[in-house]
């Protein structure tokens, strides 16, 4: 291992940034989150437009003006969900205790996140459900096939009681003999036989279609259930990416509070003022002379900066060891910008 990366690892492993470590992960929960956002403004859409299609027609393009509303409207209620997660996460991590206004924002937030998963579950459902269109498909089909079999019975069973009909008005007497009775006996049992057959075929046919609209339904409530578990998902991650965005961000100025009181970062605060005024607030340039020791006193003095002539002769040895001036004791120049004198201090110290 090379002493370069060896130090790299013992900077990251041994010294502990909550801000630099978690970074990555809030950027990347925060910004995925949006992803859930649109996803339920997709379903909304398809559930409030469904609604939408049922109101008559009042004027030219009212279709694309409830189209292009609902998705405004959605979007804004989506980041309005957010902004109000994020500030109660943020009021819990601040406060610490629980409150009315806290309580309050539980309520509203439960309201919107119950309102979205309503919206966005419905939409979906819309989305999949497709068991009106095929049981209208079956239905259709089941009546085609339903007369096509009673338009052949029909035919048989017409041309049985046409046989009936002649038998008896080709009696003479009015009195069928035995045999003629046997024979109109035996087409009217005919006639029975076709219909149960008819009726028979008929119900299986409606069975059959029956199950195939049941398989239907079935497949419909299992992506139903799907769906559910995705649009829990969706709304999870985003109160995921708000939460950690908000904690992340209060957890980092936490860090950087307690780092302030240091004595490091107070020595940093100090250089960094006293080179403000050494650079006569970034009006000297490269190659300018550089201001006097009595001079910066004086400054600092004016200046209400509490410090004291060891601080003014430590601030002056650090930026000589920095090059940011260089020259004799007497004839000294900046020898860089006010900006890149200040990035040096500021990596130097931290």
């Amino acid at each position: 291992m090379k002493i370069d990366k060896y130090f790299r690892l013992k900077n990251d492993l041994e010294t502990f940034n909550f801000e630099k470590s978690f970074n990555p992960l809030s950027r990347t929960l925060y910004y995925f989150s949006f992803l859930g956002n649109i996803f339920l403004i997709l379903f909304s859409y398809f559930f409030i437009k469904d609604v939408t299609n049922n109101i008559p027609a009042l004027f030219i393009g009212q279709n694309i003006f409830f189209s292009v509303f609902i998705i405004l409207f959605m979007t804004g209620y989506e980041l309005f969900k957010r902004f109000a997660f994020e500030q109660l996460t943020s009021t819990i991590l601040r406060v610490r205790k629980f409150t009315i206004n806290i309580a309050s924002g539980v309520i509203i937030c439960l309201a919107l996140v119950s309102g979205s998963f309503y919206l966005s579950l419905n939409g979906a459902h819309r989305l999949i459900d497709t068991s009106e269109i095929t049981a209208s498909k079956l239905d259709t089909i089941t009546t085609n096939v339903s007369d096509s079999i009673s338009a052949i019975y029909s035919q048989r069973i017409a041309l049985k009681e046409q046989q009936i009909q002649a038998i008896n008005t080709n009696d003479e007497d009015g009195v069928l003999s035995k045999r003629q009775l046997n024979t109109v006996k035996s087409l009217e049992n005919d006639v029975k036989v076709y219909e149960t057959e008819r009726d028979n075929r008929i119900a299986q046919f409606e069975e059959k279609t029956g199950k195939k609209l049941g398989k239907q339904e079935d497949k419909v409530k299992q992506n139903s259930i799907a769906f559910a578990v995705m649009v829990f998902f969706l709304e999870f991650i985003i109160l995921i990416g708000v939460a950690f965005s908000a904690y992340y961000t209060w957890t980092s100025y936490s860090e950087m509070k307690s780092l302030l009181t240091t004595p490091t970062f107070k020595q940093l605060e100090l250089n960094l003022r006293l080179l403000k005024l050494y650079f006569q607030n970034g009006r000297k340039k490269e190659q300018d002379s550089s201001i006097p020791r009595a001079k910066l006193i004086a400054l600092a003095n004016s200046s209400k900066i509490q410090c004291n002539q060891k601080d003014i002769d430590s601030f002056i040895a650090l930026c000589s060891e920095l090059e940011i001036v260089t020259g004799e004791r007497r004839r000294k120049v900046y020898n860089m910008s006010y900006e890149k004198a200040k990035y040096l201090i500021e990596t130097q110290e931290i």
